[in-house]
């Protein structure tokens, strides 16, 4: 019996924009992306199914997922909510191919997403915001440099396969926003971007930039350029 055999999994997550719901044409969500590589990673077969944000919802999506957030697994039967949760559920389930973080490299980095979004909604390339993006950035370059070059070590684990979406919208859209670029000192830091980009299962998953940035225009309200 092959190994795969009796294995139900689809995954929900954003559409792209105007493209109807369900659709087979994937959006710009960093959240999502992190399941579809980590399913890629633990070589898992998988359905994607694109659901548009906004009203245009289908009703049989939000019976079974009532906040109609994504992304979203249906396992079988089972619909698991929440990217944090869906990964536990992959790596409890499917544990052929671990990809769990130890406890002591959990908080690694989790504090950038966050202070990227509030840089780039402060549509100030000046802010304060950006020297607090800044210090987090600075920390995970320092932690790299020590533990390297994956937050864990020598592999990578779900806490890099999270991470890097959020730092690859970070990077597309600040420089088209900001004009913003991570400090070239930060070398640990650029190689590790390097590494996990130029892993299969996120050039795979990955959207292109123009979408990245419209994305980031529409959620946020933004202008064309910030800074110039």
């Amino acid at each position: 019996m092959a190994a795969n055999a009796g294995i139900d999994l689809e995954v929900f997550g954003k559409a792209k924009s105007g493209s109807g719901s369900p659709s087979k044409e994937r959006g710009d969500c960093p959240f999502s992306q992190r399941i579809y590589i980590e399913l890629e990673e633990k070589k898992l077969p998988y359905t994607a199914t694109y659901i548009e944000e906004g009203d245009n919802k289908p009703d049989w999506f939000m019976e079974k997922n009532p906040e109609g957030l994504v992304p979203v697994l249906r396992d079988g039967e089972n619909w698991i909510q929440d990217s944090d949760k869906i990964a536990e559920h992959l790596d409890k389930k499917y544990p052929e191919i671990s990809l769990a973080t130890p406890r002591e490299f959990k908080e690694v980095g989790i504090n950038i997403f966050q202070a990227f979004t509030s840089y780039l909604k402060s549509k100030n390339a000046d802010d304060q915001s950006k020297e607090e993006l800044l210090k987090e950035l600075a920390a995970l370059n320092e932690h790299l440099k020590t533990k390297g070059p994956y937050i864990a070590g020598k592999d990578p684990t779900d806490s890099d396969y999270a991470l890097i979406p959020k730092l690859h919208h970070m990077t597309v859209s600040l420089a088209h926003y900001m004009n913003f670029k991570i400090p070239a000192e930060f070398t640990a830091l650029h190689k590790y971007i390097e590494l996990l980009e130029g892993r299969p299962s996120f050039q795979k998953t990955n959207s292109p930039d123009e979408m990245i940035i419209e994305g980031w225009q529409k959620k946020f309200s933004l202008p064309d350029r910030v800074a110039t």
